[in-house]
């Protein structure tokens, strides 16, 4: 009896440690597809920054007096939410 009790533990063990690491497998696989989705997202963000920053310097060689224009109205603008509209 106490033998059948010790292989039914025994075998109950071995079956919680596959379980163990089947599921470990699965979040190993699970984070590493994470990992990739967000360094793809990353590159895509900091490439479409590097073409907005070309886009932009753009603006500014061909249309230098709107640029002028454009930064003095935002801080204009960023001065009036700082003193509260006065």
């Amino acid at each position: 009896m106490a033998d059948q009790t010790a292989s039914k533990i025994g075998a109950a063990a071995e079956r919680a440690a596959d379980n163990g690491r089947d599921l470990y497998e699965r979040a190993k696989g699970q984070a590493q597809a994470a990992i990739d989705a967000g360094r793809e997202g990353i590159e895509a963000v900091a490439e479409e920054g590097k073409r907005q920053v070309e886009t932009v310097s753009g603006v500014i060689r061909d249309w230098p007096l709107l640029s002028v224009g454009a930064a003095f109205l935002a801080g204009c603008l960023v001065s009036r939410l700082f003193h509260g509209g006065r």
